[in-house]
């Protein structure tokens, strides 16, 4: 996804992108990133932005949060590089998420943090093969839930539209 994991930071900030764990011979690169849900409402129907990654999973946008730079300014701009959207509007904070994974025989363990933003009625979402979106779309919520690769994002998805529709019932998000 849009910028590449490169920094080290020490252990206790972890405000970098990827620190390596101490330890018994054991190395775990700990990774921070951001990420978009990113819904917009047309006609009175909720959509919500999904993309295929280069890997072929099909995610909400997300990537490395650079050094000195906020998690949410980085959900944004990774939504921006990966899908085409510029414009929007941060409507909440959705917590984070964590997973680990084997890449090229090093382990790794992620945190994302991630954002719930709304893009106007008319706004067109375009996956960016240079950010590893090869292809994007907006989906309802039950054609996202069956898209979605992962079960944490298919959570986050949930999470997401019960806050949409606590804040069209006026309830305070």
């Amino acid at each position: 996804m849009g910028g590449k994991t490169t920094g080290r930071v020490g252990a206790a900030t972890m405000s970098g992108r990827e620190e390596e764990a101490e330890g018994s011979g054991d190395e775990v690169v700990r990774l921070l990133s951001a990420g978009g849900v990113v819904v917009r409402v047309k006609g009175g129907e909720l959509r919500v932005a999904v993309m295929r990654s280069a890997y072929g999973t099909w995610v909400f946008p997300k990537g490395g949060v650079e050094e000195g730079e906020e998690s949410v300014d980085a959900a944004r701009r990774e939504v921006a590089e990966e899908i085409g959207l510029k414009e929007l509007t941060l409507r909440d904070e959705l917590g984070g998420t964590e997973h680990e994974f084997e890449r090229e025989g090093r382990q790794y363990r992620k945190r994302v943090e991630w954002f719930l933003f709304e893009a106007a009625p008319d706004a067109t979402a375009r996956a960016n093969p240079a950010e590893n979106a090869v292809d994007c779309g907006w989906f309802t919520q039950k054609q996202a839930l069956s898209l979605l690769s992962h079960a944490n994002q298919k959570r986050l998805l949930r999470r997401a539209v019960a806050r949409v529709e606590q804040a069209e019932q006026g309830e305070e998000v």
